[in-house]
């Protein structure tokens, strides 16, 4: 065989062979193509759920009513919603953390997060509103791969409210406790000295009986409108409102306290015209009369009471509460002790009794004004008091006029 054969031969082995790569490589970018392709289709993918995260967390920020606060390891605050925002102020991007709070309670609280703690809620107050903050820590992966906090996530919610209830609830329970107090360690004193040998004289007997029956009578005053109020409050006395005379119903409530006022020689004086309706329910407005009347008469020693009621445009500015409107006011005034002005505020609030010691001798539950307050508001109208804290009290109280 010829050299030239042999040249050829040699060639068309080399041609082959570059063949057999080159298909080999072109196997391989289009693996490698593929392969781009897929990731960038997964990247993108990546992306388009990460935008979507980052759009939930906004509006899950946007939407909370708490305070929702990121800060990172380094103090710097990454992240605060509209809540934050309005309770810190506008966050600056130079601004750490403590310097745009102003709470460094808040900044040890971040600080022992970060370290690893688990920490109970903290409480804060700010703008007369007390705060109280949860941390919990957000961990990622260090260099050697361990997890470890990297930031800390705050909640932060006004508590105000909860804690003004808290305190009712605590004194509520204990002005319960104060009037069931009395009441029972009369009851006691009175069955001992019974049991003591009081019961052989019998006029004694009858007297202490007497007395026990009185304070029976405070106590199931006492359960009862307990009751009232709780059913009041929590809207399971709806109203049955109609058109009623109005002096029919207060003369209702003097014929019944008319024995009361004659022991105590005051009288009781009705300024109502005949004609003049109210729309109300006239068992509840029974009530408010009552309470009112029974007030002025256990306050009053001379003189006596007087109850009128007129049609009225609009409120004093005081009482006001919306746009002038057409009203039946009525009012009960007496020629009592009158009300101190600085208490004159608070004595429609639950068991509130005015000086007790100025009033030894008188006693209720504390709860009637409570009562009358809640009914005359659920009939869409006002109540309060005026006096000069000297001579005698006024109480006004409206109601919308028959339609």
């Amino acid at each position: 065989m010829s050299i030239g054969w042999w040249i050829a031969a040699g060639l068309l082995i080399v041609v082959i062979g570059q063949l057999i790569v080159y298909r080999r490589l072109k196997n391989q970018f289009r693996q490698t193509e593929a392969e781009t392709l897929r990731l960038e289709r997964k990247l993108s993918f990546v992306r388009n759920e990460l935008a979507e995260a980052q759009t939930r967390r906004k509006k899950l920020l946007a939407a909370s009513t708490q305070a929702l606060i990121i800060v990172e390891k380094d103090h710097r605050v990454s992240s605060a919603n509209k809540v934050a925002r309005r309770l810190f102020g506008p966050l600056e991007q130079a601004a750490t953390f403590t310097t745009w709070t102003r709470q460094h309670q808040l900044r040890e609280l971040v600080d022992q997060t970060l370290a690893g703690e688990k920490m109970p809620p903290v409480y804060f107050t700010k703008d007369d509103k007390t705060l109280e903050v949860h941390a919990r820590s957000i961990k990622g992966r260090s260099k050697d791969g361990k997890k470890q906090p990297v930031a800390v996530a705050l909640a932060i919610h006004d508590v105000t409210e909860l804690q003004r209830l808290s305190r009712a609830r605590r004194d509520f329970v204990a002005n319960i406790s104060h009037e069931l107090r009395t009441p029972l360690a009369s009851l006691r004193l009175l069955t001992e000295t019974l049991l003591n040998g009081a019961l052989d004289d019998q006029n004694m007997a009858v007297n202490l009986v007497n007395k026990i029956v009185a304070q029976l009578d405070t106590l199931y005053q006492l359960a009862q409108e307990l009751l009232d109020l709780s059913l009041i409050e929590s809207g399971q006395a709806p109203l049955k409102l109609a058109a009623y005379p109005l002096r029919s119903i207060v003369q209702a409530q003097i014929d019944q306290l008319l024995p009361q006022a004659e022991r105590k020689k005051l009288s009781l004086t009705v300024e109502i015209d005949p004609d003049l309706k109210v729309l109300a329910d006239e068992t509840m407005m029974g009530r408010v009369v009552t309470n009112l009347i029974h007030n002025a008469i256990k306050f009053t020693e001379t003189g006596g009471i007087t109850i009128s009621a007129e049609k009225v445009s609009g409120l004093p500015a005081a009482k006001q509460t919306g746009p002038a409107e057409d009203w039946v006011m009525v009012s009960v005034a007496d020629t009592g002790v009158g009300i101190p002005p600085d208490e004159i505020s608070r004595i429609f609030e639950r068991f509130y009794k005015i000086d007790r010691a100025r009033n030894r001798k008188q006693s209720g539950t504390g709860l009637g004004l409570a009562i009358a307050k809640h009914i005359v508001e659920a009939h869409g109208g006002r109540i309060w008091a005026e006096s000069d804290g000297k001579s005698g009290t006024t109480f006004y109280f409206t109601l919308p006029p028959e339609e």
